[in-house]
């Protein structure tokens, strides 16, 4: 029996904090790649980054609980998580946790993971 090859999957959730009323989508997707054995790789360009603040509370903004669901995930599946090296200095400076670990990268460096990535899903 041949060895399977593991295809990677970059996710990158471009969506705005709190914008989508389906906050588990995101993560549904993530944990489906996962269970098929993906290499997972979930990217938070920009102000999406947002959503991993722990302090965030979406029931304030009358959304469901779900955006907070993403913590869980480190222990659900095997995945790396990155944000922009720029907003995790800001959340940094301003004492702000983020819900799970994040690796920083520069813009560039960003482009060139997920360029690696068998698969790419924009979401």
């Amino acid at each position: 029996m041949a060895a399977a090859h593991s295809f990677s999957l970059a996710l990158i959730i471009q969506s705005a904090p709190y914008k989508n009323r389906v906050a588990r989508a995101d993560l549904d997707l993530a944990l489906a790649a996962a269970a098929l054995d993906f290499d997972v790789r979930i990217y938070f360009p920009g102000r999406s980054a947002i959503q991993l603040v722990e302090q965030r509370n979406a029931s304030e903004a009358l959304l469901p609980a779900g955006y907070r669901a993403w913590a869980a995930l480190p222990d659900l599946a095997s995945t790396r998580i990155f944000v922009e090296q720029k907003w995790f200095d800001f959340f940094l400076e301003r004492g702000m946790e983020l819900v799970m670990p994040v690796e920083p990268l520069d813009i560039s460096g960003f482009s060139l993971s997920w360029r690696s990535c068998d698969h790419v899903v924009v979401l």
